[in-house]
């Protein structure tokens, strides 16, 4: 138990609840064995020190002393002990009683009767100094009426709990409820407890096939939603990209071809479409990406985020030579994921941290753990935004900066929340205009 509060986890939690289970036989073992050896530590220290010579009736009298001794004392630390144990294990999620409610209806019931018994027998007998075999048996009867009623009270108890007591080990898996099973055996409040029960899970079970009804349905259409975005998608690849290649090259050759012949503005005129057909081409490639990230399953895996955002970093170095940027990744930033789809992230955060640090002096990039945020992050000293605008961040489409100055399709930062939100996670930027931003996520 003590190991248990110190430090809480599956090992010390099954060692306590095993305790729990031992701890009634190990304290009703000590109170036999004290009524056996109290009054024979007595009986033989006066016989040993003194000229006392024990007759059967003062072994029976010194008995009745050590047991009402033992219940005055005993019966209330039992139950002190089990609110303690309560107490303790609260957060711990029972699926069997270890102390049952019959068990302390019965120590109640039998005991404190055979106390009441025991302590009038014995004042009887030192007032009057008179006891005999008829005292016995009545006395005898007494203890013997009191444990008999006290084990058709619990008897009445047991059968009211009983309809209850079979759902414990299953109460919400309604594949192990026996409904049959499940109906008053008394009429006092375990019995309206009982009927108020059946018509909640009857209720539940209900609402619980009809939502497996609507899963099913929900699954379908989902499934038919995917297949027409997968056509969409090779739709958008096969068809609409031959068109575009075509524009671009068709345009390339007028410009190579004419541009001694076209003037000024004819010339800007065709720049200006294999410009916009390169946007289009870049804008359907981050569509797709969106789109395979939105309709791909995860396959979880350890991954390791600094590894993937080094790769990163290194193809963004090799792309752009002439840049003098300082990056700094945290060393084992490990996790649980897809690793394909965080390498998307990481491309879209870093490439975005590149990219927006592109005017500064002493541009910089860091990726770590934040350990007071309990998340991830990716920091960089770039142009930054108004964070008034940062509901809009990762929506389609949407740019919080210069399109001319800083090329981009909208749908990156979008792209990396879909990954997120599928690792049941959760994104959010912290940034101030021409100071930098900070992204911090959470897998």
């Amino acid at each position: 138990i003590y190991e248990y509060l110190e430090t809480p986890d599956k090992q010390d939690t099954d060692a306590l609840l095993n305790c729990l289970r031992k701890f009634p036989i190990h304290y009703w073992s000590i109170f036999v064995i004290y009524l056996i050896v109290a009054p024979v530590t007595v009986i033989y220290s006066a016989e040993l020190f003194s000229d006392f010579k024990a007759t059967p009736i003062d072994w029976f009298r010194i008995n009745l002393v050590a047991l009402i001794v033992s219940i005055i004392v005993g019966l209330p630390i039992f139950f002190l002990i089990l609110d303690l144990f309560g107490k303790i294990v609260g957060n711990i999620s029972f699926t069997k009683a270890h102390v049952t409610l019959k068990l302390k209806v019965f120590l109640i019931g039998a005991l404190v009767p055979l106390l009441i018994d025991t302590m009038l027998v014995q004042y009887y007998w030192t007032r009057t100094g008179y006891f005999t075999m008829e005292t016995f048996i009545v006395w005898l009867s007494l203890e013997i009426l009191a444990i008999v009623g006290s084990l058709i009270f619990v008897k009445s108890f047991s059968q009211s709990l009983m309809p209850l007591s079979s759902t414990l080990e299953h109460p919400t898996d309604f594949e192990h409820i026996n409904f049959a099973e499940l109906k008053p055996c008394s009429t006092d409040e375990l019995g309206v407890l009982t009927t108020i029960y059946r018509k909640l899970l009857t209720s539940l079970k209900s609402q619980h096939d009809n939502l497996e009804d609507i899963v099913e349905q929900r699954t379908r259409d989902l499934a038919a939603s995917n297949k027409e975005l997968e056509s969409f998608s090779y739709s958008v690849s096969h068809d609409l990209r031959g068109p575009l290649r075509a524009i671009n090259g068709f345009s390339q050759i007028l410009l190579e071809d004419n541009k001694d012949i076209l003037d000024e503005g004819s010339l800007n005129n065709l720049r200006r479409i294999i410009n916009n057909t390169e946007k289009m081409s870049q804008l359907i490639e981050d569509l797709l990406t969106l789109s395979r990230v939105t309709s791909k399953e995860i396959k979880r895996e350890k991954v390791n985020l600094s590894e993937l955002a080094s790769e990163t970093i290194g193809e963004l170095k090799s792309n752009n030579p002439d840049r003098d940027i300082d990056v700094e990744i945290e060393k084992d930033l490990n996790t649980v994921g897809d690793e394909q789809l965080l390498k998307v992230a990481l491309d879209n955060l870093l490439e975005n941290s590149w990219k927006y640090t592109g005017h500064q002096a002493d541009p910089n990039i860091h990726l770590g753990y934040s350990t007071a945020k309990q998340a991830f992050y990716i920091t960089d000293n770039g142009i930054g935004f108004d964070m008034k605008y940062a509901d809009k961040l990762f929506q389609v489409f949407q740019r919080l900066n210069n399109v001319d100055e800083f090329k981009g399709s909208g749908v990156g930062l979008a792209t990396v929340q879909r990954v997120i939100e599928k690792h049941q996670g959760n994104i959010w930027a912290e940034s101030e205009a021409g100071k930098g931003a900070t992204f911090y996520f959470t897998l």
